[in-house]
């Protein structure tokens, strides 16, 4: 009876202090809520001689002890706050679980954000979200799984040890199962993110001093345009000052990024493969990062292998292979044509050039996307997972505070996973050193040819040798290893696609991108799109979807050492028949003009994509339902960001250092400053920025170009005779001149 009256007069109490729900009025059914969570409260199975003896050796400390009975008894007297708490901690509740809901993760904002507004509450206590994890859950009933997240409400003195410690009891929240233990706690203590660190502070530092000059930067471009006359326009290529401001100008580097023109005598259908093979690596991703998202139905997302469209999620990282194919074409044809321009003669001062060109190209964006991943991340989102160490976003930013030396001298694919800074960028190391070893190659091709074919044969024949060896010892071994840090990363592993690049490239040279118009070339055209067809089919769709049947190949080594070369060699066909006329409508798709701006911000796109999933799924704050068709939403999404984000990086960072590459390198051979500042267009008020201290008329200027992660992009005219940066890996740019076909090297 007095229990009775009790539980009457708190409510009676709640109803006449509590600003939880609006209004006087408080309905019947809101009375049987609140007195079933203080039920549930004076119902939970404590072991309070655990909890006691806990509290007695000092594992557990008066200033967390005393605030966690206390809330118990204030939830059991159905005060504001503690229902609250109640309320914004999970319970166990075995719907779904079979089917792969192992995550009761309660409100994280209700926790976070509500309870501090209860009238009721403490002064001195302040409410924090914990997530525990559970160990115990029985691997027969769920397909696997060994493990149940939990979110708790608790007091914010408790450390991650002593809630650990304490869940154990089930005095901080609903034990799952008394067979169930905690294995693992996170505490999201706000007062970690709400003051910047050095790194932060620095970062932002750098971040306003580069949106100061693009201010001023443009200002000074619009000054010029609005009231400068012809003569004064021709004056600014000469002023290192006016040349300067004028790299940041977000007018200018905006209408390179847009402008779609494509004159004839480019590789067109390559800015259709790079963008699609970008999209490709995004989708794959958008399932990779989510893996160790919280999910309600994890089982059937582990069935995903079963769906039609899987092949495009279990082949996707045959899109790098199309990156290095792509680069390594470039490379060698544009090589080849410059030796023959300068009568074969390649110095020791053009290499050093050469290398110098391309790591300045490449690596300022790189380092500012490292730098706001390093050093900002932690203060992007929160959440209930927010920068677990747990996470893979957070073993790459702590790796990068110790080991982004690695990624600025390009070699961070050759250390383990403990040590990736900007893991996705394996990428970035892999093409950078076969550059390296390129020019060797290609002096050796020009000169020698059978030499250097030879050779090149040889390496590619060593790349697939090596794979299948090491996935047969190391991979397949017992117990397995991992794919990834034994096979997957390394450059001696992932050279064939880029010798295919390097002989196409050849290829392509030799010929002059010409074949006979004959009907035998007719005939071996159409047999080379069947052989195509079929080795794509063979070697991305169809693995997919055998896959773990006992028919499977994949795990098999000799189909390892083959796949990525055979399929670069399908994606090098479909660049030579567009090459050489015979694409089709193939070719028209792939040579779109709407592929040109995307092309053009393929680098940074693919760089920062894994920030913003990363960013996303730590933040995340209620499961997410796994379909097809949300995943499908989610790429779409992922892609538009992604593309977004890497506008504005390549705006900030990459095309001013694009202009500012010739203050520094302003004598690289093959380029004459003087004519440069001789060739300022006549259209001296409509859009001087473009074309002041850039190439002026087609002569035989040098084009600015970009080493793009995907690489090949080729210069972009801008409709009045004079060429805008552009995309050109291998550090040479097309221009088809009037009379002549021209290529002027950029070292």
């Amino acid at each position: 009876m007095a229990t009775k009256v009790g539980c009457v007069a708190a409510l009676l109490t709640l109803a006449c202090c509590s600003t939880t729900v609006a209004g006087q009025f408080f309905s019947a059914s809101f009375y049987e809520t609140w007195g079933y969570y203080t039920q549930l409260a004076s119902s939970k199975p404590i072991d309070w001689n655990t909890t006691a003896y806990l509290r007695a050796i000092g594992h557990v400390q008066e200033a967390c002890y005393d605030p966690s009975v206390q809330l118990h008894t204030d939830m059991q007297a159905g005060l504001s706050y503690a229902i609250q708490m109640l309320d914004s901690s999970g319970k166990f509740n075995p719907s779904g679980l079979f089917e792969g809901q192992w995550d009761a993760v309660g409100s994280f904002k209700g926790c976070r954000d509500r309870v501090k507004d209860a009238p009721d509450i403490p002064a001195d206590l302040k409410p924090m979200y914990c997530a525990v994890v559970w160990s115990g859950i029985a691997p027969e009933l769920t397909g696997g799984a060994q493990t149940f997240a939990q979110g708790l409400c608790i007091p914010n003195t408790c450390s991650d040890y002593e809630v650990g410690l304490l869940s154990g009891t089930g005095l901080l929240g609903f034990k799952p199962m008394s067979s169930w233990t905690p294995v693992g706690v996170l505490c999201q203590r706000e007062e970690l993110y709400t003051h910047f660190n050095t790194g932060a502070i620095v970062a932002l530092c750098f971040i306003s001093i580069i949106l100061l000059m693009l201010v001023i930067g443009t200002l000074y471009e619009f000054i010029i345009n609005v009231s400068y006359t012809e003569e004064k326009v021709k004056s600014i290529p000469k002023s290192k000052t006016g040349r300067f401001l004028l790299s940041f100008s977000v007018y200018s580097n905006t209408k390179k990024v847009f402008n779609t023109y494509q004159p004839p005598g480019q590789l067109p259908a390559l800015h259709g493969i790079r963008v699609i093979s970008t999209l490709w690596i995004i989708y794959g991703h958008t399932d990779f990062f989510t893996d160790n998202t919280i999910t309600t139905n994890r089982r059937e997302k582990n069935d995903w292998f079963s769906q039609w469209w899987f092949f495009m999620r279990g082949s996707m990282d045959m899109a790098v292979d199309t990156f290095l194919l792509l680069s390594a074409l470039l490379v060698s044809y544009l090589f080849m044509k410059q030796l023959k321009k300068n009568g074969g003669s390649f110095t020791g001062k053009d290499l050093l050039l050469h290398y110098l060109h391309r790591y300045w190209r490449l690596t300022p964006v790189y380092a500012f996307l490292i730098m706001l991943f390093a050093c900002l991340m932690l203060y992007m989102g929160t959440g209930p997972v927010w920068a677990s160490p747990a996470n893979l976003a957070m073993g790459n930013v702590n790796a990068c505070q110790t080991w982004m030396w690695t990624n600025l001298l390009y070699i961070n694919n050759w250390f383990n996973a403990e040590k990736e800074c900007f893991g996705w960028a394996w990428y970035l190391g892999v093409d950078m050193q076969l550059y390296v070893i390129a020019p060797g190659l290609l002096v050796l091709l020009y000169k020698k040819p059978n030499w250097g074919v030879g050779l090149v044969t040889i390496l590619l024949g060593v790349s697939m040798a090596l794979t299948g060896i090491l996935y047969h010892f190391l991979v397949n071994s017992v117990p397995p290893g991992s794919y990834y840090g034994t096979v997957y990363k390394y450059t001696f592993t992932r050279m064939g696609p880029y010798m295919v690049g390097l002989l196409m490239g050849y290829i392509l040279f030799k010929t002059d991108r010409k074949v006979p118009n004959t009907g035998r070339t007719k005939a071996l055209m159409l047999l080379g799109w069947f052989c195509a067809t079929g080795v794509a089919v063979l070697f991305v769709v169809a693995p997919q979807f055998i896959g773990g049947s006992p028919y499977s190949v994949l795990g098999q080594p000799a189909w390892r050492a083959w796949d990525r070369t055979m399929f670069s060699c399908a994606v090098a066909w479909v660049v030579y028949a567009c090459c050489v006329g015979y694409g089709g409508i193939i070719t028209e798709f792939l040579s779109w003009s709407g592929w040109v701006p995307l092309s053009r911000l393929t680098y940074t796109a693919y760089l920062v994509h894994p920030i913003i999933m990363h960013v996303y799924t730590m933040s995340l704050k209620t499961p997410l339902f796994y379909s097809a068709t949300n995943w499908w939403f989610y790429f779409i999404a992922y892609s538009f960001i992604a593309f977004l984000c890497g506008f504005v990086a390549s705006i900030m960072v990459e095309f001013p250092f694009f202009g500012l590459e010739k203050l520094i390198f302003p004598q690289r051979r093959g380029r004459d400053s003087s004519k440069a500042s001789n060739n300022v267009t006549k259209e001296a008020h409509d859009n001087q920025a473009l074309e002041l201290g850039e190439t002026g008329h087609v002569t035989d200027q040098p084009l600015d170009d970009r080493a793009a992660q995907a690489n090949g992009h080729m210069a972009i005219p801008n409709g009045n005779g004079s060429f805008i940066p552009g995309q050109a890996d291998g550090q040479w740019a097309v221009t088809i001149p009037a009379n002549q076909e021209t290529f002027d090297q950029k070292l």
